[in-house]
């Protein structure tokens, strides 16, 4: 229905695909949303809404060939997304009693939206149960058509309770799948980095370093070249473990010095030590706050603590 009003809007405007598609998506993606194959993300609505000089209400009204009640319950994922995203959960028990996606008349791609949402609200409730219930339906219903950020979303929310699990390579298997289907889409691009973040963390936890290096080499590739600001700390943080676990200290040298960020203080500290720069490396390390997650968590910030404890512990 959204594409049916997209097109006939387009028409009025004497727009073609490429026209109207033209810095927002590929023409081939926008074809498939007039067709009714995809349904769009709420960014891309507002963009095209904005280019057509219309509302995104008016892109979600009533068109002579659907039900009311199916641009309602759009209207409503729409709507409970846009809360989601802003971590506001606080009227998704309500959406969720409602049971649109037991409706016969829903399409797969709102089922699949609705069980999504579900899957978010129970994890902020920490409900495993119930949220592994409910992303698998969302995989299973959005898997029918072509994929697209909801599906990201979805996997990304599997991939990473399988992580917690220690599935490290079920997560992979998974995440290098579905990076590999979306690798050529031009409008992914975001949904593209967040699946090759999550691909260098399951590599780093299997303690691949060699591929971790690569990979990161490449994320910040197509950083730069999709001028896409996405976890730059924690892309920072992350290589700079990997320097230090393949012992490269000129990579370390030039990543901790590309941030203030205080997550990096125990990993710049120990630059200094390798350098030899022991007096600025002792001030640092008597500064540094102790009881920080990194250190009851990850056994490669213990042992560069550990090192520098022995070392310049007692000067």
């Amino acid at each position: 229905m959204v594409g049916q009003r997209i097109k006939e809007t387009r028409h009025r405007n004497n727009l073609t695909q490429e026209e109207l598609a033209e810095g927002i998506i590929s023409r081939t993606y926008l074809s498939l949303i007039e067709k009714g194959s995809v349904q769009p993300s709420t960014n891309v609505l507002i963009k095209l809404s904005e280019r057509l000089n219309c509302s995104l209400n008016d892109l979600m009204s009533e068109t002579s060939n659907f039900r009311y009640n199916d641009v309602e319950v759009f209207r409503e994922i729409v709507y409970h997304e846009y809360k989601v995203e802003h971590d506001d959960f606080t009227t998704i028990k309500g959406l969720i009693s409602k049971e649109y996606e037991k409706t016969d008349e829903i399409s797969m791609s709102d089922k699949g939206r609705l069980h999504l949402l579900y899957a978010k609200y129970y994890r902020h409730l920490s409900d495993n149960n119930q949220m592994h219930f409910h992303t698998e339906e969302s995989i299973l219903s959005l898997s029918n058509n072509v994929i697209n950020q909801f599906y990201i979303d979805a996997v990304l929310l599997k991939s990473g309770y399988l992580i917690d699990e220690d599935r490290i390579a079920q997560a992979l298997d998974i995440l290098e799948e579905t990076y590999s289907l979306v690798f050529q889409m031009s409008d992914l691009k975001l949904g593209r980095l967040k699946l090759l973040f999550e691909i260098i963390e399951c590599y780093y936890k299997k303690e691949q370093y060699f591929t971790c290096k690569r990979l990161l080499d490449k994320f910040s590739y197509l950083k730069e070249s999709m001028n896409i600001h996405y976890r730059q700390e924690e892309f920072l943080f992350l290589f700079s473990k990997v320097a230090v676990q393949q012992q490269d200290l000129e990579l370390l040298d030039s990543l901790v010095n590309m941030t203030d960020n205080s997550r990096m203080t125990l990993l710049k500290c120990f630059n200094l030590y390798k350098k030899d720069q022991i007096k600025e490396a002792v001030k640092l390390f008597k500064g540094y706050q102790k009881n920080t997650d990194e250190l009851k968590v990850d056994p490669l910030m213990r042992g560069v603590y550990q090192e520098l404890e022995d070392k310049i512990g007692s000067l």
